[in-house]
């Protein structure tokens, strides 16, 4: 059954924070995501991603589909937004801004030994005032977004 809702979602245009209403639309099927698509419109444009079988898929389709000058932000495009080396949920990634590891060896011990992981535990598309892009050549994000397919 198909689902559709409408969620903000943190943009930068033209070098400007902007929230704008986006719909999403999915189809779980016996509680497992099958397809997932998302749907905004911007300046009377109108930007469909490519559906996706996971949530940080469909968020990057989003991205592919969008022109140079826009931008999601949020915590999957954040510098701080790890997702979990020994494996995480649909539509979860884990917020460090306070520990920043370097590298894969010091976020294996982050995770290992729990480091109040549920209370930095956030969605894909959340958003805070500590935002920072990923920057791999300035800091280490273990963190897929700037993978080309």
């Amino acid at each position: 059954m198909l689902n559709e809702q409408i969620i903000p979602v943190n943009y930068v245009i033209e070098e400007q924070l902007q929230v704008i209403p986006t719909k999403v639309s999915y189809v779980y099927i016996e509680d497992e995501l099958k397809t997932i698509r998302y749907e905004v419109t911007i300046k009377g444009k109108r930007f469909i991603s490519k559906a996706a079988d996971v949530t940080e898929y469909g968020i990057k389709n989003l991205q592919k589909s969008l022109p140079e000058t826009i931008k999601i932000v949020s915590c999957q495009t954040c510098r701080y937004g790890h997702f979990n080396p020994y494996g995480d949920n649909d539509n979860e990634i884990f917020c460090l801004k306070d520990i920043q590891p370097h590298n894969l060896v010091e976020l294996r011990e982050i995770f290992s030994t729990g480091a109040d992981l549920e209370n930095r535990k956030r969605h894909l598309l959340d958003y805070c005032s500590k935002y920072r892009p990923i920057s791999l050549k300035d800091c280490f994000t273990y963190n897929d977004w700037e993978w080309k397919e």
